[in-house]
């Protein structure tokens, strides 16, 4: 406990706790709408963002967000016109992102090593700013996702249905895009892109295991997003290891728990 005195490691214990409780939100959207994909797309996104924040020496959280956001506006905007449906968009776009950071790497001498450390991220890295940053976002995130939980319960299970309902289903769609986006861009600062699956996905499968209603998913994800977030803390602490390989561990072992408790009540 004497190391929560550091003021870097308690910025990154109240940052993980911030984000395990909000950030499952967006992961219940993702799974439920099967926006997998987009998850990857993003990440690439994050490489590119990654490079031009280093070539225009700026904070890499403005340039990851702005490409993020970009990417799904491009994303959502093609599918919708085409209707060939994400995957094969965000096949596309993940290509065209990784070659323009490989250009800009390659034309501004940015080394590969520090656009890559944005992939794994590194909570006890974080500055104050960031941590406002991520309370700021989480704020927000829970606050609309409750303001707007009818809707999304409607998106959710049809896009049509809600469009029939009277909804305006496009703008719907979209802002789920960019609240995707930007929350694989806070999310990325924390234990970086290869391992955010931790905090998005994870809770959001644990819930699904056990949720019976829309509103039992959502607590529930927040509930395993809590419980990963400080078990994953204080397990990196003693055993060593990075606190996105903490999290990992706490989540996995919940889903693990989340699958024999259904298993069994389904006997």
């Amino acid at each position: 406990m004497t190391l929560l005195s550091y003021p870097p490691i308690l910025r990154g214990l109240l940052a993980l706790l911030v984000a395990g409780i909000a950030f499952p939100l967006t992961g219940v959207l993702v799974v439920r709408m099967n926006l997998i994909t987009l998850r990857f797309a993003l990440m690439h996104a994050a490489l590119l963002g990654g490079a031009l924040a280093i070539a225009a020496g700026i904070h890499p959280v403005l340039t990851t967000l702005a490409a993020g956001s970009l990417m799904v506006a491009l994303i959502g905007r093609i599918a919708r016109r085409s209707g060939a449906g994400l995957g094969p968009i965000t096949t596309m776009m993940m290509a065209l992102t990784v070659a323009a950071a490989a250009a800009i790497t390659y034309r501004y001498d940015v080394p590969a090593r520090d656009t890559l450390a944005i992939l794994w991220g590194n909570v006890y890295a974080l500055r104050p700013a960031d941590l406002w940053i991520t309370v700021g976002f989480a704020v927000v995130l829970v606050s609309l996702t409750w303001a707007f939980r009818r809707q999304l319960t409607a998106m959710m299970f049809s896009p049509e249905i809600a469009s029939l309902s009277g909804m305006n289903e496009p703008a719907l769609y979209y802002g789920v895009l960019f609240g995707v986006a930007l929350t694989v861009g806070v999310a990325m600062r924390l234990l970086g892109a290869l391992m955010l699956d931790v905090l998005l996905l994870l809770p959001a499968l644990v819930a699904g295991r056990l949720a019976k209603s829309v509103r039992g998913l959502f607590t529930l994800a927040m509930a395993a997003g809590l419980i990963a977030s400080l078990g994953g803390f204080f397990l990196s602490l003693s055993a060593d290891i990075p606190a996105s390989s903490g999290v990992a561990a706490v989540s996995i072992v919940l889903l693990a728990a989340a699958h024999f408790v259904r298993t069994r009540s389904n006997q």
